[in-house]
């Protein structure tokens, strides 16, 4: 059944345009069809039936108890790359559960934004947050920030945090460094040229800790899918 991010006022789902048409044009929706709607407010997850096309007109059937979310919060900061590599990032993580995303401005990043250029993009990036969070029946949609300078990563620690660092690679694995009773995770992937020693120093004052993803140099969107995909396991299992 096909969910949906809304405002429900008086038992009424308040809905978006391109939610609108989706309903109506692209899921060629009719009365009496039932869809989800999660409360943008409560976070509640409702039963809602459709009473009229034009115009339209939703309405709460009943609460669904339905919780896809991690137990733990989970942060991924993830260094600029091409626009293509962090609208994939942005997706995967949505449907891996986190509940925030930070890009940032690594020392090695090619890709480089200024908050202009990040609010620019940034509309593009929510809406595929959005899509992600209701294709895999999420009860949120992650936060999407924006960083200019690796030194503001302190103003968003969690209780564990990891860095994945290659020079790590035959001194430690992400597997033995997560337990499942932290109360938040989080975790920082580099550009595609890695961290610089200064900026590994800077993230270790941090206690950040230094974590190898394996044997393998990983490009920067799929390690980010592998850390996040062990963390998920690892929460929930």
């Amino acid at each position: 059944m096909q969910r949906y991010f809304a405002n429900i006022s008086h038992n009424n789902v308040i809905l978006k345009e391109d939610d609108i048409f989706h309903i109506t044009k692209v899921m060629r929706g009719k009365i009496g069809d039932h869809i989800e709607v999660v409360d943008s407010s409560s976070h509640e997850v409702y039963l809602c039936v459709i009473k009229s096309i034009n115009p339209i007109e939703v309405v709460v059937q009943e609460p669904i108890n339905n919780d896809a979310e991690l137990k733990r919060n989970v942060t991924l900061f993830f260094a600029l790359a091409k626009s293509d590599k962090i609208e994939f990032v942005v997706q995967k993580a949505t449907e891996l559960g986190v509940k925030r995303i930070i890009l940032f401005q690594g020392k090695r990043s090619i890709v480089k934004f200024s908050n202009e250029d990040f609010k620019k993009k940034y509309p593009r990036f929510a809406a595929i947050a959005k899509e992600a969070s209701e294709q895999c029946h999420r009860q949120y949609i992650p936060e999407i920030i924006y960083l200019d300078n690796i030194k503001k990563v302190g103003d968003y620690l969690a209780e564990l945090n990891l860095f994945a660092y290659e020079l790590e690679a035959s001194k430690s694995h992400l597997i033995g460094e997560i337990n499942k009773d932290v109360k938040s995770v989080s975790v920082i992937i580099g550009p595609e040229g890695g961290f610089d020693s200064g900026e590994a120093e800077y993230l270790t004052s941090l206690k950040f800790v230094p974590v190898s993803l394996g044997k393998r140099i990983l490009r920067c969107e799929t390690a980010a899918v592998y850390a996040l995909s062990v963390i998920s396991y690892l929460l929930e299992k």
